[in-house]
C-alpha cells in the first residue's frame, strides 16, 4: 500500500463571504498537522462596470488597489485565526480563465475551497467543503429526538 504524502504547501482560496472563516480554519488545521506552508489567496472578479471605464494605466492602478485592500482583509483574517505565518495574496484575474495558472503558479499540494472555482485537475489534491443543510423538518425531527430521549433514561440506581 502506497504511503501518504504530507503536504508541503496548503492554498486556502478565500471568498469574502461566510465560508471565509470555515475554509481558513480547515485549511490552517491541514497545514499543521503536516508542518506545511500556508496560503489564504483571495481572487477578484474584473468587474466590467468598474474596470471597462478606466484607462490602462489607471485599471493597472484600480486592480493594485482591490488587490492591496484583499491582502489588508487576508491579514486581519489571519491575525484574528493565529494564523501569522499565513502568506496572503490577491489577484484580480477572471476566475474563470485564470484560476488554475494562478494556483500553478503557486504551486500548492492542497487546495481547500468551498466550490470548485472551475479547478481542473492539477498536481495538487483539491478539499472541497460544502455547506452542511439540514433537511426539512430538522428541527423538528432533533426536537423529538431529545424528547425521547429525555423520555427513555434509565432508572437512578
Amino acid at each position: 500500500m502506497p504511503e501518504a504524502h504530507p503536504y508541503r504547501r496548503v492554498l486556502a482560496l478565500i471568498s469574502f463571504d461566510n465560508t471565509a472563516e470555515t475554509i481558513a480554519r480547515k485549511a490552517l488545521l491541514l497545514a499543521r498537522l503536516n508542518r506545511a506552508q500556508l496560503v489564504f489567496l483571495h481572487l477578484i472578479e474584473p468587474d466590467a462596470a468598474l474596470d471597462g471605464g478606466y484607462p490602462a494605466a489607471s485599471a493597472k492602478l484600480n486592480a493594485d488597489s482591490l488587490e492591496a485592500g484583499a491582502v489588508r482583509r487576508l491579514d486581519f483574517m489571519a491575525a484574528q485565526l493565529g494564523a501569522g505565518e499565513a502568506e496572503c495574496i490577491a489577484r484580480h484575474v477572471s476566475t474563470r480563465q485564470a484560476t488554475n495558472p494562478v494556483l500553478q503558479s503557486l504551486q500548492p499540494d492542497l487546495v481547500v475551497a468551498a466550490t470548485e472555482f472551475g479547478l481542473q485537475p492539477g498536481s495538487y489534491d483539491v478539499l472541497i467543503l460544502g455547506q452542511g443543510r439540514r433537511p426539512k423538518g430538522g428541527r423538528l425531527v432533533s426536537r423529538l429526538m431529545g424528547w425521547l430521549g429525555g423520555a427513555f433514561q434509565p432508572a437512578a440506581l
